[in-house]
């Protein structure tokens, strides 16, 4: 034991800082020699949450003015003004949750679906119109047709049902449904219904997704999902529908023919409901249940289904998503008792290209990586001085990166570079990281370094970044922050939490063509690069030792096992 102690120790004195050099010659020649359009999309921010609910917020509406955000929960219906930020009052419900909530087309008028009734409520006085009933388990959706004077609803009762709003009588009722009915959408041209469901309570059986005209008759059976479905949703043209549900994807299907257009399947857990942003290009699902954590709004691309930018909204699941009919604003209704309203205006964003690196005199531009694995950064003299950010000071690298990179007299590889912003906080529970946050912030103050409050004030201040946080699980969420600012990026160990999040963190970095880089400091040991370069001959199997504490946040060797499995892949 006390030879594996010194080893480590001699290790991290004599390698640590020696081999940042080499860290970050990598990831600078990639941020160099990267080229191409970057898509350059803020991290989306929420404007304000809806707190102190009775129970959990199941449901989320905006007026059709956008001004107004209806929030249902259990035995109420909140009405806030999303400018002032303020609650405008509250509507009593006498039948459990507000499932299902619509605003009249001219927003004088609320619909909410409770369990075995529609409530028909004035909005401005908050006046009780009528109850509408019929319906013999909880209303999961309910719809007002565009003059108003019908509505359509779908139920846990495994109908859906036709109502005249001026007094209530069912018109139409479709009850050959097979499981309750989740989601229902009606097509902007008034002439489809699309409908889905499932049995949450039995998951290995699969949901069902039709589409029917308005009159019952069923146009097409879509592909059915493989469990319940949970939403379905008309896009905004009426050409295609969003299908979710507890197989943890969305399904994307043609309304003319009914095929299935593909899959979007980076989510991690069930699907729950769908809206629309910038016109109708971008899909917005939110996610959650089952299992803890991963509770996720995903905003992904209608043309290629590809991800554009998630975030975990809450710590419980997300129920509900709406977006407002002006497209300014999205709502998420979440299991923790609370509705968050979010600005979706950075997505608006037009994208530009990075600026182009100039060449010096006596070098053209670079056009691709060069081969050899012992590229040189080198300082332009005069070139300014290219600004460093760390996220998380909770780790002594973050000291040791920037005692090195702040070195007086500079180290001459990395003349010109320096660190000059850092954001401390990292992660929120694991003591041991916790606790050493002031301590580091006050000394990298002593070294120069300024002290932010939020990575985005310390992203609009610098060129590169240290993602120094030593909790694995927020990496995905802070690499996303610093992706879509296009910095470059390198990520110290673990690079994530889970392998899940590690596979994300990579193809998030390809999707914003950003440069990212991580590893162990033990990658560079001298003996475990020679043995790498044929120092013992053909190696033909390895043994590695490291230190291996474990942490109950983090599996299998996420930890500090990580430094043992470093030298093992060099090696190997």
């Amino acid at each position: 034991m006390t030879m594996t102690q010194s080893l480590w120790s001699s290790t991290r004195r004599d390698h640590l800082s020696a081999t940042l050099l080499r860290l970050f010659e990598g990831l600078f020649a990639m941020a160099i020699l990267a080229s191409g359009l970057r898509a350059e999309e803020p991290t989306l921010l929420p404007s304000f949450t809806v707190r102190k609910l009775p129970d959990a917020a199941t449901s989320v509406a905006f007026s059709p003015q956008s001004d107004l955000l209806a929030v249902g929960s259990y035995e109420t219906v909140e009405l806030w003004h999303i400018a002032e930020k303020s609650k405008v009052g509250a509507i009593p419900v006498k039948s459990g949750f507000a499932r299902s909530l619509a605003f009249s087309p001219d927003g004088t008028q609320l619909a909410i679906g409770g369990y075995q009734k529609i409530h028909l409520h004035t909005v401005e006085s908050r006046q009780h119109v009528r109850d509408i009933k019929g319906h013999r388990g909880y209303v999961t959706a309910v719809i007002w047709n565009a003059a108003g004077d019908r509505l359509y609803s779908a139920s846990e009762d495994k109908t859906v049902r036709i109502w005249t709003t001026a007094d209530g009588v069912e018109q139409s009722q479709f009850k050959e449904f097979s499981a309750p009915v989740m989601g229902l959408s009606l097509s902007p041209d008034g002439t489809l219904l699309a409908v889905a469901g499932g049995d949450e309570t039995q998951l290995i059986k699969p949901g069902f997704a039709q589409l029917r005209k308005v009159s019952g008759e069923v146009v097409h059976e879509l592909v059915a999902p493989n469990r319940p479905a949970t939403d379905i949703a008309f896009t905004p043209d009426g050409n295609q529908v969003v299908l979710t549900g507890f197989d943890e994807q969305a399904h994307l299907f043609q309304v003319e023919t009914g095929a299935l257009v593909g899959d979007y399947t980076q989510h991690a857990r069930p699907t729950n409901s769908v809206a629309f942003a910038v016109n109708g290009t971008l899909a917005l699902t939110a996610s959650g249940g089952r299992f803890k954590g991963k509770n996720e709004l995903h905003v992904w691309s209608l043309a290629d289904r590809k991800l554009v930018t998630l975030f975990e909204a809450s710590e419980a699941r997300l129920s509900r998503v709406a977006v407002s009919p002006d497209g300014r604003w999205m709502a998420i209704a979440a299991g923790d008792k609370t509705a968050s309203v979010w600005d979706l205006a950075p997505l608006s964003m037009p994208t530009t290209p990075p600026a182009a690196l100039p060449p010096t005199e006596d070098k053209p531009p670079m056009t691709a990586l060069p081969k050899s694995s012992q590229f040189q950064f080198t300082a332009v003299e005069g070139a300014p001085m290219k600004r460093i950010g760390i996220i998380g000071l909770d780790t002594s690298h973050a000291i040791a990166f920037t005692k090195t990179f702040n070195a007086d007299p500079p180290i001459a590889a990395l003349a010109g570079m320096r660190v000059t912003v850092a954001y401390p906080h990292g992660s929120q529970d694991i003591e041991g990281s916790v606790s050493r946050i002031p301590g580091y912030t006050e000394e990298v103050k002593k070294l120069g370094v300024t002290v932010v409050d939020s990575l985005p004030a310390l992203l609009e201040q610098v060129d590169y970044v240290l993602l120094e946080t030593n909790d694995g699980r927020p990496h995905l969420k802070q690499a996303l922050a610093v992706f879509q600012a296009g910095k470059p990026v390198f990520i110290d160990k673990p690079v994530a939490g889970s392998l899940e999040d590690a596979i994300c963190i990579y193809e998030a970095a390809k999707h914003y063509k950003v440069p990212v880089f991580s590893s162990s400091s033990l990658r560079f040991m001298e003996d475990a690069q020679a043995a790498r370069n044929g120092s013992c001959g053909k190696v033909l199997g390895c043994d590695t030792f490291s230190p291996c504490s474990l942490e109950q946040t983090h599996p299998d060797l996420f930890w500090y096992g990580i430094h043992g499995v470093e030298i093992l892949y060099t090696v190997m």
